[in-house]
């Protein structure tokens, strides 16, 4: 069984990706309240005692989606990260059942990322990050609830921001991005939508920007992937189904 299902797929630019805040569908009976709040109490203890950084913010919750008119269009509500931990991360078994929409299904974003001399790049989650440690992995985030003048960020604008906190990339350094799709992963249910984007930078520029990103403590090496090498680094190493899903993406649609 692959680690990833494929949600909805094509090439979405900015235009044909659409985000659509609706009424929130989840609420949690007393006993999963009470096992969300056990878990986070534990997390934020072993948080302190091994100085990690762990925040409960909110994140907006894939509530459905569908193309339309070759659209990708995604419907979101709200959770946070506490909700996420307590359901899809420790008890996924709680859709067994109430069903997958039982649980936080916090939406993420991840990026295939290809440098101006056609390598990719990737990332080893280092132990200051809650999950996937140890495993290769790609620029990516939580779709984090955030504004900016009154406005709430729009994908696209939080993609940037995921590149230049981990990466240190400008919007000036991308050449292009675009939308692949969205998946989700099948032990834990959580859904990611992922992307393709191509830098200016060579692949030592990269590296080097990289080294000084705010968020770099994220993770451990990097990884310089030839084109013509990507299939033996996917087959042959550790990846996240995230990952994993994002390059069969980018086989399917490039």
């Amino acid at each position: 069984m692959k680690s990833f299902e494929i949600l909805a797929s094509g090439i979405f630019p900015k235009n044909k990706l659409k985000i659509v805040h609706t009424k929130r569908t989840l609420s949690y009976d007393e006993k999963t309240s009470a096992l969300i709040d056990m878990h986070w109490k534990q997390e934020l203890q072993e948080a302190k005692e091994k100085n990690k950084l762990l925040f409960n913010g909110p994140i907006f919750r894939l509530e459905n989606h569908e193309i339309k008119n070759g659209k990708l269009i995604v419907y979101v509500s709200e959770t946070n990260f506490k909700e996420l931990m307590g359901t899809n991360f420790y008890h996924p078994e709680l859709a067994e059942k109430y069903g997958k929409s039982y649980l936080s299904n916090a939406l993420a974003l991840s990026t295939f990322l290809e440098t101006s001399d056609d390598n990719f790049i990737f990332v080893k989650r280092s132990s200051n990050v809650y999950f996937g440690e140890g495993k290769w992995h790609l620029i990516a985030g939580q779709f984090s609830i955030e504004k900016k003048e009154n406005r709430t960020l729009s994908t696209f604008e939080v993609l940037y921001k995921e590149l230049l906190e981990e990466g240190a990339l400008t919007k000036e350094d991308i050449e292009n991005s675009v939308c692949l799709g969205l998946i989700r992963n099948t032990i834990h249910f959580k859904p990611e939508l992922v992307f393709y984007t191509k830098t200016f930078l060579s692949a030592s520029e990269v590296t080097e920007k990289i080294k000084t990103a705010q968020d770099g403590y994220e993770h451990e090496e990097v990884a310089i992937i030839k084109k013509n090498e990507l299939e033996g680094f996917v087959n042959s190493e550790n990846l996240t189904s995230f990952a994993q899903g994002n390059y069969y993406l980018y086989k399917k649609e490039l």
